[in-house]
């Protein structure tokens, strides 16, 4: 019976050990989705609204020897090294995905532990970009930008929101109500001014036939 009890007790700490080293030795990884709900603001008084036209890339650099150099870099994907401006980049390690009907509309699958991501608003002619660290074994990450077309360059949630044309007025993106008609619900007819008033026929007490009759809710034309 002692026998038995040492055997089982023995294979129970056996299924432990192993079950700890399963978990120790796990497999890291950086393997993350990047999901980015992203809003513009062209003039500071209207309430944000979902961007419409974006597009993304990332490059496995850090940012603080990359940059990207132009409105027209951004566009064209390229970045530039800080210390050497002659030597740039222009194959994203990763380029984005874009979903106007999603929640977060820019995805980006990343797999190292550190990206340059770029986010590039071709409607408003801004981009964004920042340095980003993976987590170890997290799916999915969710965040938001907001970038507001009213201010100059400026920085927020570790974000580096660059607008290379401050001067440029941008349009409200949510047109103002046109002004009501002083009197909406009496609409004039210059051939029968009085709307209250149906125009009447030259001889209404005529007797009508056939197409031209009235019609009863019977059916018969009278």
């Amino acid at each position: 019976m002692r026998r038995c009890r040492f055997i089982i007790s023995m294979s129970a700490v056996a299924v432990f050990a192993a079950a700890t080293l399963t978990g120790c030795f796990k497999k890291e990884s950086y393997d993350t989705i990047y999901r980015i709900a992203v809003y513009n603001q062209n003039v500071s008084t209207e309430a944000p609204t979902r961007a419409a036209d974006l597009e993304s890339y990332a490059f496995y650099v850090d940012t603080t020897l990359w940059r990207i150099a132009s409105w027209q870099d951004a566009l064209a994907h390229v970045i530039t090294n800080k210390e050497n401006p002659s030597l740039k980049l222009s194959q994203p390690d990763v380029v984005g995905t874009f979903d106007a009907e999603a929640d977060f509309q820019v995805a980006l699958p990343l797999t190292q532990p550190m990206s340059m991501l770029v986010v590039v608003d071709r409607a408003n002619s801004m981009y964004a970009y920042r340095k980003y660290l993976s987590p170890i074994n997290i799916e999915s990450i969710l965040t938001q930008l907001h970038i507001y077309a009213w201010r100059p360059t400026y920085s927020a949630n570790g974000w580096r929101i660059v607008n290379p044309f401050p001067d440029e007025e941008r349009p409200p993106i949510v047109p103002s109500e046109p002004e009501e008609p002083e009197n909406p619900d009496q609409p004039t007819d210059p051939e029968n001014p009085d709307p209250e008033t149906p125009e009447q026929p030259e001889n209404p007490d005529a007797e009508t036939t056939g197409q031209g009759g009235a019609e009863t809710s019977n059916g018969k034309v009278i």
